[in-house]
């Protein structure tokens, strides 16, 4: 057994953590097959009849759309095949007044996150270009923010005197704005996941962290750059803005300050400091933009919290054609999970990966 541990360090850096080797999943293998025996004088007859009736069975349940099953529960997770984009609430709604800068905010976010008013959007910045030509790109884009809402609702107003048909349900809705008060909710499932707001997390589970994919748009010298950036949070509460026509549920988040507050280790994990802040004019997300995270407390260093990307419950495993063993075990986003080890170091073992280099040794001497 001594001599088990001197391996054992060498053996995590080659084949990575023990539960993606283990015999578990083989040995419960193991008891479904024994239990197809019925006849022990023939095992391996019984045991192929049993299979080819299961593989049949299980052909016509996932592959016959119209076959309602017996004993095999419905999938309840919505997929990107029946999800609208809206989701479902899993707690009791409040009705909430909120305050006019976090209701403009939460507007305007949906309004640049709506493709049917992506052709206003164009047509305002080229309004305040050719009304304000001396200003820079900075501060056209800071008064397109402040104001766009009420230009936009001007806009449509104008074009719905001269005809109702030209404007389509959406943009006239949308337009208008939403209802003064806002619904909110603890627990809502979209896309595949459930999440919770900060305050119903409890002490086993965590429902909270939130992250997105977003393009950032930098301006220098009046040059204007976008480039794609990922984004970790806590979601602080769920909001759902009544369109009238149609309910948005929004995420509002604490988001930590990606300069300085997300960094990536030697090992290739991603790691926040959640009390690092950040982003605060731009606290909101549409809820079907979300992926969930899972935060880890680095015990090297307290301030700092490891990010695992979580899985949609609607996520099925498929095989990969280059790696088969380890496709179906670990998600596509956690793979750095893995070592990356030279296949050549597979048989290059040297005494060196057996004793410390960072104390002084003992010397023991033979008693001739």
């Amino acid at each position: 057994m001594i001599h088990l541990t001197v391996h054992l360090t060498r053996e995590v850096k080659l084949c990575g953590p023990i539960c993606f080797r283990w015999m578990y999943p083989f040995e419960r293998c193991m008891k479904v097959i024994k239990g197809h025996v019925r006849n022990k004088t023939y095992p391996e007859g019984c045991i192929a009849e049993e299979n080819i009736a299961e593989e049949t069975i299980e052909f016509f349940s996932e592959y016959q759309k119209n076959m309602k099953t017996i004993g095999i529960l419905p999938y309840k997770y919505k997929t990107s095949e029946n999800d609208n984009g809206e989701g479902n609430p899993l707690s009791a709604s409040k009705p909430v007044l909120v305050s006019p800068e976090l209701s403009l905010k939460a507007h305007f976010y949906v309004l640049q996150n709506t493709p049917e008013i992506v052709p206003y959007i164009e047509q305002h910045m080229t309004f305040l270009k050719n009304r304000h030509g001396g200003k820079s790109q900075a501060w056209l884009e800071k008064e397109h923010n402040t104001t766009f809402g009420h230009w936009l609702r001007n806009k449509v107003e104008k074009e719905l005197a001269v005809s109702t048909e030209s404007i389509l349900e959406t943009v006239k809705w949308i337009s208008h704005g939403a209802h003064s008060n806002v619904l909110k909710y603890d627990v809502y499932e979209i896309n595949g996941y459930t999440f919770r707001t900060k305050s119903r997390d409890g002490g086993v589970y965590q429902n909270s962290g939130v992250g997105v994919e977003a393009t950032d748009m930098h301006i220098s010298k009046e040059v204007v750059t976008y480039r794609k950036n990922f984004y970790y949070g806590v979601l602080r509460e769920i909001w759902v803005l009544d369109y009238h026509v149609k309910r948005i549920p929004l995420f509002l988040c604490d988001w930590v300050e990606n300069r300085n507050g997300v960094k990536q280790d030697s090992l290739g994990y991603t790691l926040v400091e959640l009390n690092r802040l950040g982003h605060k004019d731009d606290p909101f997300i549409l809820a079907s933009q979300a992926r969930q995270v899972f935060y880890v407390k680095d015990q090297l260093d307290k301030k700092m919290s490891i990010v695992f990307m979580t899985p949609p419950k609607n996520y099925r495993d498929s095989y990969d054609d280059v790696d088969e063993e380890f496709s179906t075990v670990i998600f596509p986003q956690n793979d750095n999970i893995l070592p990356r080890v030279d296949p050549l170091d597979m048989g290059n073992e040297s005494r060196d990966d057996y004793y410390r280099t960072d104390c002084n040794g003992i010397v023991l001497r033979n008693a001739d």
